[in-house]
């Protein structure tokens, strides 16, 4: 059975991750606070060169690489993960979505990753990540599987709590469920007093409905939040998760577009749909 990470991993992360990934700000706003109805505190994770949090798990998963010589990884991404593999030097082949976003595809190729856009009929593209790899003779890296991602992403509750932040609840988006895994992991050790709240898109509704069922369900994703555009978990994140929330809340499209709105017009922080996910959930439930 696999265990969620642990305070000791999640630190020793700190020696590999490049700085650049670490200490993000923590924003408050008077605005922010009045339109939600309570005290809010944001993790800013947009102000680093892949303007995501995604940085901070890949750095962990590619330091823990063998030193080697290796052909390169290959991963499927919808742009950041796959922006953030390739800031190592090691060759990457990312596979994306038809659709994906058209500005993180090309932020990808600027870095020198190697794009494949995936096929109707390829799915979410990894059973093509997988055969590739398999064919030559690349690392498959797989958001939500890797113990070092999550690992990675639990910085981000540490420098919290380690700044004095104790928060009533933390609010986090989940969509392969890693970095709900390493924040929840964190606080579940450190801030026990802490509920977790994951937020799912109900326009991809295979986490919850896998959660609900205690086993990876699939189901089709027609959601905006790219980064929350899951059609099937790692049974990995399945089992994990139970174990790093206490509560999940889906949230629609609509309501996504409304705090991405409002973050921009109270603080000033511009998020895309999944960033945003969690003060979504806070305009719908503010208790």
């Amino acid at each position: 059975m696999a265990d969620p990470p642990t305070p000791e991993a999640i630190l020793a992360q700190r020696a590999v991750i490049d700085p650049v990934f670490l200490d993000s700000p923590l924003v408050r706003h008077p605005a922010l606070d009045e339109a939600l109805g309570l005290s809010c505190t944001l993790k800013v994770e947009t102000m680093n060169p892949v303007r995501s949090f995604k940085g901070r798990g890949t750095e962990a998963v590619i330091g823990a690489l063998d030193p080697s010589p290796t052909p390169g990884v290959i991963t499927t991404s919808t742009g950041n993960f796959g922006q953030a593999t390739r800031r190592r030097g090691i060759a990457a082949t990312i596979v994306c979505p038809a659709d994906a976003n058209p500005v993180k595809v090309a932020a990808m190729r600027r870095l020198g990753a190697r794009v494949i856009l995936a096929g109707p009929a390829d799915g979410d593209g990894k059973a093509l990540a997988r055969g590739m790899a398999a064919e030559h003779g690349l690392v498959f890296v797989e958001d939500g599987v890797h113990p070092e991602i999550a690992a990675g992403n639990g910085t981000i509750a540490q420098e919290m709590t380690d700044s004095g932040v104790r928060p009533d609840v933390v609010v986090i988006q989940v969509g392969d469920g890693s970095l709900a895994t390493g924040v929840g992991g964190w606080l579940k050790a450190r801030s026990p007093q802490t509920r977790v709240v994951a937020v799912v898109a109900s326009r991809a509704p295979s986490m919850q409905r896998s959660l609900e069922a205690g086993r990876p369900v699939e189901a089709p994703s027609a959601t905006i939040a790219d980064g929350m555009a899951i059609d099937r978990p790692v049974p990995v994140a399945v089992e994990l998760l139970p174990r790093c929330i206490d509560e999940l809340i889906a949230v629609d499209d609509e309501q996504m577009l409304a705090a991405v709105r409002l973050l921009l017009d109270a603080v000033g922080v511009l998020a895309e749909p999944s960033g945003a996910a969690g003060v979504a959930a806070l305009m719908g439930n503010p208790q």
